[in-house]
């Protein structure tokens, strides 16, 4: 073979290789490129839904502050029109109750039908199974007038569900109001007495816990958190005596304070009901049994970034953050993209806290009317009653109606709830919570706040 060919075949060989190596770096180039353009993309749609969850989020932040200050104005009138009218004329003038009287017949035995069971806020099912374990305690009753286990159910449950007075429900159910009130204190008792225990069951085992953990990862992804803590202000008639100014709230009215603890499906696994309202969420905590609950709870433990981290709850900035309670991250300038965004999935958590006492205040209207209906020492039975009432019905399927949560009448306005911050952090909250939202940075999405 001549030189001349051998030179030939090299020189083909280099430009073979040439465009090899071209062809490898063009098609890396587009690779990149188009990875480029991908990322972009998504980067892009994050961007935007981002924006939209935020603007959406302020719309709703402004509706409901405008929304709590006209039910704050509302409220507020009708305090001072009870205050102006007395007691004596408010009866006087009270209107017909508009309630078909031959419903509920007093010496009735026989089986509630549907729409008798709709007033009472329950199905059959929840009925029956409060009746089942009721019957002898209110059958063996010393009260008169003689009345059927069964009526005497019915007479307790139209009035807390409704949140009628008492002259309204003897109406009704042809009583004497004497007898409604003595229904009422006697179901009260008897759901307390019988009930409570089974159906308000705190500090858990360790395989509810471990269950609850699952439920709350499912729903928000933060680890190790098994049920939210809050409280709701409950009004009560404004006392008169040395220690009425204790029951007066930061916002002018009287009440008493349910601090409760939830699970992610609404139910209260534990109730406190008896500070005044003029006690902050700090005090009341370490005061209740709840706090020394959690400090000995011997729960299952869990490694979060090397650390171990004992059974959570969630709660807002109202608590304090120690290290089985969390709280949100303070709104601040300095605050990361990763605090943020764990501040919105703790919010979601803690969301079902909100939705449990917008359902137990919605079904059991006496809440939000004890001011007129007892006096402050029997408001707690009566709290814990509804708590346990509502426990009862979320297992037994009753439906829960949107109507219920409506304003239908000036009686059903709620007085705007009390708003306050703690400012006290322990540095082994401080660790778990940022250990926390490590977690979620690095295994969730990021939820940026653009604006």
């Amino acid at each position: 073979m001549s030189f001349e060919m051998k030179a030939d075949m090299v020189s083909n060989r280099a430009i073979v290789e040439i465009v090899n190596e071209y062809r490898t770096m063009l098609q890396q180039q587009i690779a990149l490129h188009l990875k480029r353009q991908r990322d972009h993309i998504v980067r892009m749609r994050r961007r935007f839904l981002s924006k939209l969850a935020r603007r959406l989020h302020r719309n709703y932040i402004l509706y409901d502050r405008h929304r709590r200050s006209l039910l704050s104005d509302v409220s507020f009138l009708n305090m001072r029109r009870r205050e102006v009218q007395p007691a004596t004329s408010r009866s006087s003038l009270q209107q017909p109750v508009p309630e078909q009287l031959h419903l509920f017949p007093a010496s009735s035995e026989h089986e509630f039908t549907e729409e008798q069971l709709e007033r009472f806020r329950i199905n059959h099912a929840t009925f029956q199974c409060l009746y089942d374990q009721l019957e002898h305690e209110l059958e063996d009753a010393d009260c008169e007038p003689a009345m059927t286990a069964r009526m005497r159910m019915g007479v307790a449950l139209y009035v807390l569900g409704t949140g009628k007075d008492f002259e309204s429900a003897a109406t009704l159910f042809h009583l004497h109001s004497r007898a409604v009130r003595a229904s009422v204190h006697l179901f009260c008792g008897a759901v307390n007495k019988l009930l409570r225990d089974r159906q308000i069951d705190f500090p858990l085992s360790r395989k509810h816990i471990r269950c609850g953990v699952k439920e709350f990862e499912e729903l928000v992804g933060i680890p190790q958190v098994f049920g939210a803590i809050g409280c709701l202000h409950i009004p009560i008639e404004r006392g008169t005596d040395k220690d009425a100014a204790k029951y007066i709230n930061s916002k002018g009215w009287s009440s008493i304070i349910l601090q409760a603890i939830v699970d992610s499906r609404g139910r209260f696994l534990d109730v406190f009901c008896e500070h005044p309202g003029n006690t902050n969420a700090a005090d009341m905590l370490i005061q209740s049994s709840i706090y020394q609950r959690m400090e000995q709870l011997d729960g299952p433990c869990q490694k979060i970034d090397k650390i171990s981290v004992l059974p959570l709850l969630l709660s807002d900035g109202k608590y304090p953050l120690l290290p089985w309670l969390i709280t949100p991250y303070p709104t601040t300038a300095q605050m990361t993209p990763a605090e943020r965004s764990f501040n919105v999935y703790a919010a979601k958590g803690r969301a079902c806290i909100v939705r449990t006492f917008e359902r137990l205040v919605g079904r059991w209207k006496a809440l939000n009317r004890c001011s007129t209906m007892v006096a402050a020492s029997c408001v707690p039975e009566i709290i814990l009653t509804c708590c346990i009432l509502h426990n009862i019905a979320e297992q037994n399927g009753s439906p829960y109606k949107d109507a219920w949560s409506e304003c239908h009448n000036e009686e059903d306005v709620a007085p705007e709830q009390p708003h306050w911050e703690c400012q006290i952090t322990s540095m082994d909250g401080e660790e778990v919570r940022n250990r926390l939202s490590k977690f979620m940075h690095e295994r969730f999405p990021l939820i940026v706040d653009d604006d």
